[in-house]
């Protein structure tokens, strides 16, 4: 009995998984943060004051953001080191593609017409620009590389269907959307919401197969 006793005490605990908040309110706490240095030099400017380039702000509040993830993926190492290779790389690739779309917006914002940077048409500097058309391809092409070394027959099926979902919805509206404005029944055809509702028609679609 003693003897069964120590075994059961020595046997190793079951890991348990993080709280999966904190990552949620590290991102909310970067983009707040971001948006407080855009409305802080737009105030300043408003006044005559010197202000600071526009990709200062992301770039700190990004610094700020990351750093603090890292020390949340440190302190529970021993979770993340107890999953699969094909598990991390799955991950790692999810949150690649959105870092990059968080990224992007926190640029915009600041560097291509304020708060309303993302669908704004508003002039943006050339560095801003091909660092932006840069990271997108490059991290997107990455990010799907792996994805796709990496997930099984049920969810590349669900990712299809969220895929041919997403055509749809840019196929339908464009088109009709172009020649209303041509009739001047619309106004100019804007890239940003189709964009918005092809993706948001990609993750409905994609979830629902993939969950249910």
């Amino acid at each position: 009995m003693a003897m069964k006793d120590m075994t059961m005490d020595i046997e190793p605990k079951e890991r348990r998984a993080p709280n999966m908040i904190w990552p949620v309110a590290i991102g909310i706490g970067t983009a707040m943060l971001a948006g407080g240095f855009a409305g802080y030099r737009e105030a300043a400017a408003e006044r005559g004051d010197a202000v600071l380039a526009a990709w200062v702000g992301p770039v700190v509040a990004i610094l700020i953001g990351g750093l603090a993830l890292a020390f949340y993926v440190r302190r529970h190492a021993d979770w993340f080191r107890s999953w699969s290779p094909r598990k991390r790389l799955y991950w790692i690739s999810l949150i690649l593609s959105g870092a990059l779309g968080f990224v992007a917006a926190l640029v915009m914002q600041a560097g291509g017409g304020g708060t309303g940077g993302l669908y704004s048409n508003a002039a943006m500097t050339p560095t801003v620009a091909i660092a932006l058309s840069a990271m997108w391809v490059v991290g997107l092409t990455i990010a799907l590389i792996l994805y796709h070394r990496t997930v099984d027959d049920h969810e590349r099926q669900a990712y299809h269907l969220g895929a041919l979902a997403g055509f749809y919805a840019f196929v339908f509206p464009c088109p009709v959307w172009w020649v209303l404005w041509r009739a001047d029944l619309a106004p100019a055809v804007e890239a940003m919401p189709l964009f918005a509702l092809s993706l948001a028609a990609n993750a409905i679609v994609y979830f629902w197969f993939k969950f249910r």
